[in-house]
């Protein structure tokens, strides 16, 4: 050995050691660890953790705590080794359990779209992504990663495949690059460290696979839900169609017993007593038919209903029954504050009633009106905005301009107190009267 190396060797190993000592000194207490662990464990709570990932999400509330008592008694390594470990399981528990969740979404979807292609008489169709849906249900419900030995070959290899498997471009990078960077560090620790470090890792890379198999199943879910919409758009079309050829079919029937009534009214002529009992007996056949007409107009119009709010994506505003049609009111809070500017709600509920509007030729009035609150002539200038404002919403939903007939109305007509707040609200108003539909 060369006699200068010797000399020096041991006050090598002396400052090598101070220097090792020095960098743990200065390492900062694990209070981020165990601040970013407490959060994915709240998470995984609020995801039904308990649930879907019972296992997962106990471990890592134990390893929380006793994360917490090692920093408390001033084993800061120990704290930061624990937290790490406790936010990896809460992490893993959390993509279990959205996994679960998602599966059980699409299964859902799956039988409901079966129900309505079997309503409208459709040959069944095979549910699209089928087996990666089934690699999801069996890495949601696989075996614990806690109880597996975390061996660094296999989990590279596990990360390799999804790298290379070309469905996966692109999906789940943040939880990807979370696992390749908890390997990494599994492969640099020694000692004790590495057993930890590869555990973390182990639940890094099973946390990557669900989430990034989630991903495509939550898009295979979109597409579901929009196969669902499709289909409920045509079961309504349908049951408009038979109630309109229902009413049509009693408008005939109808019709036939009206001539056949004549007929018999021209009968029983000569005798009056006859006549009256004809008459009796027929009123109560044209009152029957009248209200099983009138319920079958009233099932077509509720279908119509149904129909423009699926189609426009909003509800209708509130309606009531009026001399000659109906009436349509939307409320106070359609607009802001002396605006004319309609809020998102009121634009969804005006597509709505313009696409229940659009097949008819009916009149349409709309009148504008508002609280007393201010000056007469602002309030009446402020209406006639607010009715042009709606015209132009339904102009813009498909209804012919030369139907609408617009106008403001200010102060008028109130419907209730205006001295209150209650009834100021209720005088700030749009009605949208429809002549005859």
């Amino acid at each position: 050995m060369n006699a200068s190396f010797a000399y020096f060797r041991p006050g090598l190993l002396a400052a090598l050691l101070v220097s090792v000592l020095a960098a743990c000194a200065t390492l900062p207490p694990p209070t981020s660890e165990l601040a970013a662990a407490q959060q994915a464990v709240a998470r995984a709570g609020q995801a039904d953790a308990d649930q879907y990932a019972s296992a997962a999400i106990a471990r890592a509330r134990d390893e929380l705590s006793r994360a917490q008592a090692a920093m408390a008694a001033g084993r800061d390594a120990d704290a930061r080794g624990l937290a790490n470990l406790a936010a990896a399981d809460a992490d893993l528990a959390h993509a279990r359990s959205r996994a679960a969740s998602l599966v059980a979404d699409v299964r859902q979807r799956e039988a409901e779209i079966a129900g309505l292609r079997q309503r409208l008489q459709l040959p069944a169709d095979e549910a699209p992504g089928e087996a990666l849906v089934a690699e999801l249900a069996d890495a949601a419900g696989g075996e614990d990663t806690a109880a597996v030995p975390a061996d660094p070959a296999a989990l590279a290899g596990r990360l390799q495949a999804m790298d290379a498997d070309p469905r996966f471009a692109g999906a789940a990078a943040y939880e990807r690059l979370r696992a390749q960077q908890a390997l990494d560090a599994a492969t640099a620790a020694r000692g004790k460290a590495r057993d930890a470090a590869l555990a973390v890792a182990a639940r890094r890379v099973a946390t990557a696979g669900l989430a990034a198999r989630g991903e495509l199943v939550a898009g295979q879910l979109g597409m579901l839900d929009r196969t669902r919409t499709e289909l409920l758009l045509e079961a309504s079309r349908q049951d408009a169609e038979r109630a309109r050829q229902e009413a049509e079919r009693l408008r005939l029937q109808a019709q036939i017993q009206a001539e056949e009534a004549a007929r018999l009214r021209a009968s029983v002529d000569a005798e009056a007593s006859a006549r009256q009992q004809a008459e009796e007996v027929l009123g109560d056949v044209a009152s029957a038919q009248a209200a099983k007409l009138a319920a079958a107009r009233e099932k077509e119009a509720a279908l119509a209903r149904q129909e423009a709010e699926l189609l426009a994506g909003g509800k209708l505003p509130p309606s009531r029954s009026a001399a000659g049609g109906e009436v349509f009111t939307l409320a106070g809070d359609a607009f802001a504050s002396g605006s004319a500017r309609l809020s998102g709600g009121a634009s969804a509920s005006l597509r709505a009633l313009a696409a229940y509007l659009g097949q008819s030729k009916a009149a349409i009035r709309v009148d504008a009106y508002t609280d007393s609150q201010g000056e007469e002539d602002a309030n009446l200038a402020l209406s006639r905005r607010r009715a042009e404002a709606v015209r132009q919403a339904l102009v813009a939903g498909g209804v012919a301009a030369g139907r609408i007939q617009a106008e403001g109305r200010g102060e008028a007509d109130p419907v209730a107190d205006n001295t209150t707040a209650i009834g100021r609200a209720r005088n700030r108003r749009v009605e949208i009267a429809v002549s005859q539909k």
